[in-house]
């Protein structure tokens, strides 16, 4: 029996559909839902409309509820498992130098990239913290720019597309909805726009809209 991701078509937890998507193991290894993380029901699939709580109790996406009954609920985790699971590769081998590089990535992504766009999300920020949170986020940025992909590289770790361009894509992908320019950050620009343009990636995105609930 498959094990199951839930996800948001714009949350961080779709860079574990993309993963999953390039790896090969839709519908075989993984299926995939779409959860409602504000009415914290699920939201696609056989179990749509039920308490998605139950599944997991932070009521946050990703997700991966594994055969076994076991929870997997931080990108770190999941994605690691998406790689360990993989038909095409998307991750170094476990247990390899590469291997721990990457989940330096995923951490540094979670902790100050994603860390430093989610309070920007709150529609009712005080002017002076989001001031200060847009300071914070140019650090970050800058961080990436200069020293992360200074290089130009079109991948953020190994030479290869990994999970990490998955997490760090939709992360910075953010910028849009946010009105955040990434002008400023020219390697962070064109490393974004790098993935956005390749042909899995759109394919990923065009199944994720055609699964996604009607509002």
């Amino acid at each position: 029996m498959p094990a199951t991701l839930y996800y948001t078509a714009t949350s961080c937890g779709a860079a574990n559909y993309i993963s999953a998507h390039r790896a090969g193991i839709l519908g075989t290894k993984l299926n995939a839902y779409q959860a409602n993380i504000y009415t914290k029901t699920v939201a696609s699939g056989p179990n749509a409309g039920s308490d998605f709580l139950k599944v997991n109790p932070k009521g946050n996406v990703p997700a991966i509820l594994l055969e076994d009954g076991t929870l997997l609920n931080e990108n770190a985790a999941t994605l690691q498992w998406i790689v360990d699971n993989a038909v095409t590769k998307v991750g170094p081998a476990n247990g390899t130098n590469a291997r721990y590089v990457l989940q330096s990535k995923l951490s540094y992504c979670s902790s100050e990239v994603h860390g430093s766009y989610g309070p920007l999300f709150k529609p009712d920020l005080a002017d002076d913290v989001r001031k200060w949170a847009l300071e914070k986020l140019a650090t970050k940025l800058k961080f990436l720019n200069d020293v992360e992909l200074a290089d130009g590289r079109k991948f953020w770790v190994g030479g290869e597309f990994s999970v990490a361009d998955a997490y760090l894509y939709i992360v910075l992908s953010w910028s849009g909805y946010l009105k955040i320019d990434l002008t400023p950050y020219p390697k962070v620009k064109a490393y974004f726009d790098g993935i956005a343009g390749l042909d899995y990636i759109k394919a990923a995105h065009a199944q994720i809209a055609k699964e996604t609930p009607a509002a």
